[in-house]
């Protein structure tokens, strides 16, 4: 499947998410934006960017980057608030708050570790909604 394809499908499911959540969401016209879509409710404004992700060995590694032919840039809380994460095996979605995110790379971890490790661990359940 076109990574283009596999966007849109997770933008899709993310703003079928938030509306069923009670969120109002406004897409942006182009895609010169840093972010997918906006979600609002009650006033508050969250811009967020979606990714479409498929699990490795217990695994969501979210690339905390954009790239094309000429430029890789990482997101920055001056462009977006959140990243929405797309689950494609399960079709869960995660909400990264953008202050969580230093690093090029973000491990959601589905499944414990094998040694019990608990430092630094990103697990999903912390990420199931957006604040």
């Amino acid at each position: 499947m076109h990574k283009k394809t596999k966007g849109s499908i997770a933008e899709m499911a993310v703003a079928a998410h938030l509306l069923e959540k009670g969120w109002r969401v406004l897409f942006p016209v182009g895609e010169n934006n840093r972010y997918d879509l906006v979600a609002e409710k009650i006033g508050k404004f969250v811009r967020i960017q979606v990714k479409y992700v498929t699990p490795k060995k217990g695994v969501l590694d979210v690339n905390c980057r954009s790239s094309n032919n000429w430029s890789v840039l990482p997101y920055n809380k001056k462009e977006i608030d959140a990243m929405a994460v797309y689950n494609a095996n399960d079709k869960v979605i995660y909400f990264i708050p953008v202050s969580k995110i230093n690093c090029n790379l973000f491990k959601i971890r589905l499944e414990k570790t094998k040694n019990n490790q608990q430092k630094y661990i990103h697990n999903a359940v912390d990420f199931l909604s957006l604040s």
